[in-house]
């Protein structure tokens, strides 16, 4: 017996309160299934899902978001089709640009909450919705190993002075492209502070990102491997500083780029249980107040 795989999509409950106290939420009418929906669609090929949520928002309401905590996603059959599972994640509105109606989407509404029970058309969307409202606004913070770098042999190998100095060691071809493809995760985020160790490969990691959104990188000697190695308290008190400074603003997340050898002890900062991380890899962190893990995901680089 066959199974087919799953299609995969994604959406965002987009929340906003209003001046007068009342919370409302984004929602599409759609005439082909006359239905009121929140907004979501299918999965591209190789393209993460975050980024689909934030694509699909965009498509079907003209609203620019930034993602927060990722909710339950919700899997059911549709006939002659097979399985869907939708990735759901929290929204903020960042920017609204308008919608002009198509075939797909003819009409944009910002449906006050306690309406949802009468006007959301799926039951399943309507959990997701309570699930969204019961949600602490978090502090987001995005650990990323750095992209893939010139090996050491090779490094060590060069004549000039600067080849005898490993933290000038560079990322390679595959680096520099996992560094290109990195602001398709960091962007859904949308990370505006942009922490590294001073190592080359690491700087170079956040720099498209850092160009894209017109900050700079912080390079930080307290998060290299070698000091790292000769006094491991001094990286875990300055990643426990970065923490603090995000929680304190948690309307600017934060990515902080690494070392292998220093990934376990910057999760362990967090309060997250280390697992072995790929090159570009990217660790997103939802904090509560007191800095306690509300959730984690984790998305390896496409390249």
């Amino acid at each position: 017996m066959s199974h087919r795989k799953p299609i995969r999509a994604a959406g965002a409950v987009v929340l906003r309160t209003r001046t007068d106290g009342t919370r409302e939420v984004l929602v599409v009418h759609r005439p082909r299934y006359r239905d009121i929906t929140l907004p979501k669609g299918k999965q591209h090929k190789n393209e993460p899902l975050p980024l689909t949520a934030v694509r699909e928002v965009a498509e079907e309401t003209g609203c620019r978001i930034r993602l927060g905590m990722p909710l339950q996603p919700v899997e059911y059959s549709i006939r002659k089709v097979g399985p869907k599972v939708v990735s759901w994640w929290i929204g903020e509105a960042l920017e609204e640009q308008g919608h002009s109606p198509d075939d797909e989407v003819d009409e944009v509404l910002w449906l006050p909450v306690d309406r949802a029970d009468d006007l959301l058309t799926y039951p399943s969307e309507l959990q997701v919705l309570e699930e969204a409202l019961s949600v602490p606004l978090p502090t987001t913070i995005i650990v990323v190993r750095h992209g893939k770098a010139v090996s050491r042999k090779e490094w060590a190998a060069g004549t000039s002075r600067k080849h005898r100095d490993d933290a000038r060691r560079p990322l390679d071809r595959r680096g520099k492209r996992q560094a290109e493809a990195l602001p398709q995760i960091l962007e859904c985020y949308a990370v505006h502070r942009l922490v590294s160790s001073s190592a080359a490969r690491c700087v170079q990691t956040l720099t498209p990102y850092a160009k894209q959104i017109g900050v700079d990188v912080r390079a930080d000697d307290e998060l290299t491997e070698e000091v790292h190695a000769e006094d491991p308290d001094r990286t875990e008190a300055r990643m426990h500083r970065i923490v603090a400074d995000a929680l304190n603003d948690p309307a600017h997340p934060v990515a902080i780029c690494g070392h292998r050898p220093v990934l376990p002890l910057m999760n362990h900062a967090l309060g997250v249980v280390y697992h072995p991380m790929s090159t570009a890899e990217c660790l997103i962190v939802h904090l509560d107040r007191d800095g306690k893990s509300l959730a984690e995901e984790r998305f390896d680089s496409i390249i």
